[in-house]
């Protein structure tokens, strides 16, 4: 049998169980990801931290929307989110706790998703079991799980992206004017809420009117038309928020840039190494929770069973290459991988904000990957016992990707609770009056320090003599100015971060350290994600055990041990 002939030439999507299948993936599907939400005590996951400080920066459009400030690059994330939070108030869902509140928004966005990836893959293959599965599989990817339970913000905007991404894998295959412009707008809503998605996903949409229309004429058409939508998508966006303190242009609105200029932004060799983890922590958990022994097992395992979905999928296509379907199905899918990891090697190819978008190719090819096992004959019985197929046995599989993605979670539960306590034991221990931490910028006391006292921006240039209640959290951050100046010398570097630390002692105040006393320049450099130069952390590491000296105050068995500067001269 031809890999090819798995792929039908003319799939249905008949009626039956379609409203059930969804009733259950939509509802069913809310409730187990709240019941893991609540398991899991965690909100922020493993991740950066980013969905607290959204959290945070969402709280005006709860209490004052009419005042509060729009932001090109997530123009109606904010709004919208706002908006939500508000209705789960008055629900008394997590009252008051937008932190807590985004993972319930998340867990509805990525339940409805779910059932986007069961009307794409029954719309493709015809097959309600094979439709079923793949939804399945689709919440059970690693990085898909994670981002449906924490509070990170990409969620809405990539449940949007993979609705106008599905429609288009069938809509493009006989693409008429309305079709086009309504797969434009579900795409400018997608990006409206999440600029960067806009990258990936755009030529990928393009390619696929161009391969799917034989006529020439129609084919420049079709493209005008979508990006004319998305012109417009823009500017009616910006003409609805037009007057609001933020507001901008469409044009703005198109190209924002955010991060194009950051720390984040360049390629380097290194980044090949984050693209191959990204990936794999994609699909398996290798990514989250390091496994006794070491995990590149795990990551091999992860990067073989994409690659064997890649080789299947790939040669049903081609064998169906004729197919306006199929071509419409690799265009949307396989143009967003590729654009997509391309910008990734330019951003951050580790995060999992910058993978979900760009594998969700692995759901539809893991669709055509079970219509090929269900078309497979087991062999023939053995003492009376028929043999499961290769279909029940893919089955399976997708059940032990969710039960082992969730397993590797595990051990990150508590932390919300865990790390609640710890904060009230750092304030007992070190009065947050008479006290600037100094703290690494991606250190997890600085980001619940900032949920449990207030967030406050880095160094000492607002302070006044010690005590000063307000803000209640001050500190400094070791690379702070080298993630806002990657352009400044190591010396330069050093000379900011001693005139912090010599101002903050002149006002009275106790400067602490968290944890970064012991840090060796390896750990260091493993903690900063490489982004700051290796000798720049060397210097300002140097410069802080030369200068001074250090007196151990406490430790803690989350946040570490705690020292108290004091010059050494």
């Amino acid at each position: 049998m031809r890999l090819a002939d798995c792929f039908p030439a003319r799939p249905t999507t008949p009626a039956k169980g379609l409203v059930a299948d969804l009733a259950l993936l939509a509802v069913g599907g809310g409730i187990v990801l709240v019941a893991l939400i609540l398991w899991f005590d965690n909100a922020q996951g493993s991740l950066t931290g980013n969905g607290a400080v959204k959290s945070i920066e969402v709280k005006p459009w709860i209490v004052d929307p009419a005042h509060a400030v729009l932001y090109p690059s997530n123009y109606l994330f904010y709004p919208a989110y706002g908006a939500l939070c508000r209705l789960l108030d008055l629900l008394g869902v997590f009252a008051g706790d937008p932190r807590r509140q985004f993972t319930i928004l998340n867990a509805a966005s990525a339940s409805l998703c779910t059932g986007v990836a069961y009307v794409l893959a029954r719309a493709l293959t015809g097959q309600r079991a094979v439709a079923l599965i793949a939804a399945l599989f689709h919440i059970a990817c690693s990085f898909v799980l994670l981002l449906a339970i924490t509070n990170e913000d990409i969620m809405p905007s990539y449940t949007l992206m993979f609705a106008a991404m599905a429609l288009a894998a069938v809509w493009f295959a006989g693409p008429t004017a309305p079709r086009v412009v309504a797969v434009a707008c579900l795409f400018s809503l997608g990006w409206l809420f999440e600029w960067r998605l806009i990258f990936p996903t755009l030529p990928a949409m393009l390619a696929a009117l161009w391969l799917c229309e034989s006529r020439p004429a129609h084919r420049a058409g079709w493209i005008a038309l979508f990006l004319a939508t998305v012109a417009a998508m823009a500017a009616v966006a910006a003409l609805a928020w037009r007057g609001h303190d933020g507001a901008v242009g469409p044009a703005d609105l198109l190209w924002t840039g955010k991060a194009v200029h950051s720390v984040w932004a360049g390629f380097t060799w290194a980044k090949i190494g984050h693209l191959r983890d990204g990936m794999a922590g994609y699909l398996l958990g290798t990514a989250i929770t390091p496994l006794p022994g070491g995990w590149d097992l795990w990551r091999a395992l992860s990067l073989l069973w994409i690659l064997a979905v890649a080789a299947i999928g790939l040669s049903m296509l081609w064998g169906a290459r004729r197919e306006p379907r199929a071509r419409a199905l690799a265009a949307v899918f396989g143009g967003t991988f590729l654009a997509g990891q391309i910008f990734n090697l330019y951003a951050q190819p580790q995060d999992p904000q910058m993978q979900i978008n760009v594998m969700a190719w692995l759901t539809p090819g893991w669709a055509l990957v079970l219509t090929a096992a269900r078309r497979l004959r087991p062999p023939g019985a053995f003492a009376g016992l028929r043999p499961p197929g290769a279909f029940a046995g893919l089955a399976a599989l997708t059940v032990a990707l969710l039960a082992y993605n969730v397993w590797s979670i595990a051990p990150l539960r508590g932390l919300d609770t865990a790390w609640k306590r710890t904060i009230e034991h750092v304030g007992r221990e070190a009065d947050p009056a008479r006290t600037v931490f100094l703290i690494h910028d991606f250190d997890w006391t600085e980001i619940y320090a900032s949920l449990q006292w207030g967030m406050t921006d880095p160094g000492t240039r607002a302070l006044g003599p010690a005590p000063q209640d307000a803000p209640r959290f001050k500190w400094i951050g070791l690379a702070s100015e080298a993630l806002r100046h990657p352009e400044w010398s190591a010396d330069r570097q050093v000379a900011e971060l001693r005139r912090q630390i010599d101002r903050a002692m002149a006002l009275g105040y106790d400067v602490v350290v968290a944890r970064l006393w012991d840090m060796d320049e390896t750990r260091l450099e493993i903690t900063t994600v490489r982004i700051v130069d290796s000798e720049q952390l060397s210097a300002l590491r140097t410069m802080l055990h030369g200068d001074y000296t250090a007196r151990f105050l406490f430790d803690d068995p989350l946040a570490g041990r705690f020292y108290r500067l004091q010059p050494a001269r």
